[in-house]
């Protein structure tokens, strides 16, 4: 009895694509996460006063003025270099409860997302690995609590940017060179620059979504995913940087277009990549 060397390689490409699609279970995180950001709405909510002495019924309210002088002190802790504010995020005011609720429920997302993947795992016979995208997540969360307000107030606080980036830099290069692949080395110095900027972005923590996200799709290798998550990452610079290139959301819409937008990507991944999931059993 002779066996067919290319039926047999068929046949292992098509349990191995069949087990790649078994174990796949992005669109309900993807589900998760962009109810998680329709649900930071309330937050970026713009507040409206009317000025002392003035009748409320007579005169228009206007934006209320800000100073960060008013905010407690884990605001500071957490945007030791301030927030952008001023003509590029013309109606946000930074407020503390914001990034409370991102860091709360990034970490539930988290622990929801590698529980999410274990389930299925007993379901289906097939696991997922989590870890990478597991310490993405909490390595970018520990930079946002810790590792920023650390190093903005013990160094580059004290001894200016200029000598402490090139001394982290070179520390970093130093602790993880010998030990990983120039890859590892590059992904952590990219994740301290991105740490950074989440700390001042009004929409910054979404940067740490994306982040985590970017693990997740490394681990599923599905086009679906790569291409959602893209699309996402392409969306939140947007939503933070699109002043800077004179694009302005209508003040009445935009507390809910900064968020809404980026949702829209991710519930519409989730629920495509439902479709296939059903469509393929």
């Amino acid at each position: 009895m002779t066996v067919d060397p290319k039926g047999l390689l068929s046949d292992l490409t098509a349990m191995r694509e069949r087990a790649r699609a078994d174990r796949r279970g992005y669109w309900l995180p993807f589900l998760l996460f962009g109810l998680i950001t329709l649900g930071a709405t309330p937050f970026y909510a713009p507040k409206y006063c009317v000025p002392n002495g003035q009748d409320p019924q007579l005169v228009e309210p206007r934006l209320c003025s800000w100073s960060s002088a008013d905010q407690p002190w884990l605001y500071h802790w957490l945007h030791p270099t301030g927030q952008l504010m001023g003509p590029v995020f013309n109606v946000h005011q930074p407020g503390v409860a914001a990034d409370i609720y991102w860091i709360i429920a990034l970490l539930c997302g988290c622990l929801a997302v590698v529980q999410w993947y274990r389930w299925r795992a007993a379901q289906v016979g097939v696991e997922t690995p989590t870890r990478v995208y597991a310490q993405v997540t909490i390595f970018m969360l520990l930079l946002q609590l810790i590792g920023v307000p650390v190093l903005s107030e013990l160094f580059f606080g004290r001894v200016g940017w200029q000598i402490a980036l090139p001394v982290t830099v070179a520390v970093i290069v130093a602790a993880t060179w010998r030990v990983r692949k120039v890859g590892f080395t590059l992904a952590v110095l990219a994740l301290f620059g991105l740490a950074h900027f989440v700390t001042f972005y009004p929409y910054g923590p979404m940067l740490v979504l994306a982040t985590s996200l970017v693990g997740l799709a490394f681990l599923e290798r599905s086009t679906v995913c790569t291409v959602t998550v893209a699309v996402f990452a392409a969306t939140v610079l947007f939503v933070n940087e699109a002043g800077r290139f004179g694009f302005y959301w209508p003040q009445a819409v935009e507390q809910f277009a900064s968020t809404v937008l980026p949702a829209s990507v991710l519930l519409v991944g989730g629920i495509i990549g439902s479709v296939r999931r059903e469509a393929a059993q």
